[in-house]
């Protein structure tokens, strides 16, 4: 299977930050690299924490991660974030072990990127 990303419907893209840009294209490579479908579950839409939530502002997005390993969970993990760099932005598996688990991707807080 060659990688791709998708979104699930009703994801909105109403903004695109910069930081954005640059998450989606980690999100972009690392499908690629891994030969796996990678689906965008929230990009501006949903209720986040609040009118400053960087989804919002077009500068995070969640990644669904049901249905890979552990091992391939962490490799889909590690493998963004050293297209990202640590310095700017943040990742991690959200809602472990949960209905609810994904990967949430974004520029760090107190960071302005570029």
């Amino acid at each position: 299977m060659l990688g791709v990303v998708r979104s699930k419907d009703g994801v909105l893209f109403a903004a695109i930050a910069p930081a954005g840009f640059r998450i989606l294209s980690a999100i972009d490579q690392v499908a690629l690299a891994l030969s796996v479908e990678l689906v965008i579950t929230s990009g501006t839409d949903g209720e986040h924490s609040g009118p400053s939530d960087p989804h919002h502002r077009g500068e995070a997005f969640d990644v669904r991660s049901q249905g890979f390993s552990p091992e391939l969970k962490q490799q889909i993990l590690d493998g963004v974030m050293r297209r990202l760099g640590f310095e700017r932005f943040y990742g991690f598996l959200e809602a472990k072990d949960t209905s609810n688990e994904h990967f949430h991707f974004q520029v760090k807080k107190g960071t302005t990127y570029p």
